[in-house]
């Protein structure tokens, strides 16, 4: 499946951990065999979201002090996870990009896909807007982003 449907798909949140700032476990993250340890600053929050056909996590890391904010869509393939696409804003360079790898994205399970993607847009694009984020500014963008949504619930 081509990224663009991958990112597309709607998916719907199943569980979501909140806001945390300790370690971040291997089954929040899906890459990562052994439990990532997250440094001073980092915060980070995990949601599991599924689709008609596929499940994914959406794994969100910040650093407000830093300016650092990153959003990553993995898809779940059996046992293991592929890193789809990584969505980012980093106040060192500005613009909010994606990070993507067109032929192995979605295919390729474990941590390999976290480094040299290919970024859109490029880092010398005119396309380098400042951005102003919190916490949940960043997370709603990214959910939106990602086409994540939470369950719809009844009406009375």
């Amino acid at each position: 499946m081509k990224i663009r449907r991958i990112v597309a798909d709607r998916k719907t949140v199943v569980s979501d951990t909140g806001w945390k700032d300790d370690d971040i476990p291997p089954r929040y993250s899906g890459v990562y065999e052994k439990t990532k340890p997250n440094r001073n600053g980092w915060r980070w929050r995990s949601v599991l979201a599924k689709s008609a056909a596929e499940e994914y996590i959406f794994l969100t890391q910040i650093n407000e002090a830093s300016d650092n904010w990153k959003a990553w869509l993995i898809l779940k393939v059996g046992g293991s996870a592929s890193i789809v696409s990584r969505f980012e804003y980093h106040g060192s360079h500005p613009g909010i990009h994606v990070h993507s790898h067109c032929d192995l994205a979605g295919r390729e399970v474990g941590p390999q896909l976290i480094n040299n993607l290919v970024r859109v847009p490029e880092a010398s694009s005119r396309h380098r807007r400042q951005q102003t984020f919190r916490a949940s500014s960043f997370w709603e963008t990214a959910r939106q982003h990602f086409r994540i949504e939470f369950p719809k619930g009844d009406l009375l």
